[in-house]
């Protein structure tokens, strides 16, 4: 029935912020593991989602990152490579994965600023002033 009112928008939409949510999620850890010694920085991209489908290599992603486009797609895990790694062997840089985080803090909000939009014009139909 969404899909009748308002095509796939808010399918889309939705997919987004699955993506972004388990996006901050990761940097987050980044942030959380700034003096772990080894620890590497991660982020998830997501550019290649027209590919054609490829199934993630097993043990390749995290636990808790959702599928989040079709056919099971899944963002791609790669390594951030902020800087050469320190001396204990961890290479996260604080400022750039804050730097991350407000990136995808504006996507994230952006993408609910849309939905609301797509809601608002569908509450502002039932009530006759469209």
């Amino acid at each position: 029935m969404m899909d009748q009112i308002f095509g796939s928008a808010v399918e889309h939409l939705t997919r987004g912020l699955t993506y972004a949510t388990a996006r901050h999620s990761l940097l987050a850890q980044n942030v959380a593991n700034v003096e772990t010694p080894g620890y590497q920085a991660r982020d998830l991209v997501f550019e290649d989602f027209l590919k054609p489908p490829r199934p993630p290599a097993p043990g390749a992603m995290p636990e808790g990152i959702p599928e989040v486009g079709p056919a099971g797609r899944v963002p791609r895990l790669v390594l951030a490579a902020d800087a050469d790694g320190r001396a204990d062997g961890n290479d996260v840089q604080l400022h750039r994965q804050m730097a991350r985080l407000a990136e995808n803090t504006l996507y994230q909000h952006t993408l609910v600023q849309l939905l609301t939009n797509q809601f608002n014009t569908l509450k502002q139909a039932i009530s006759g002033r469209v």
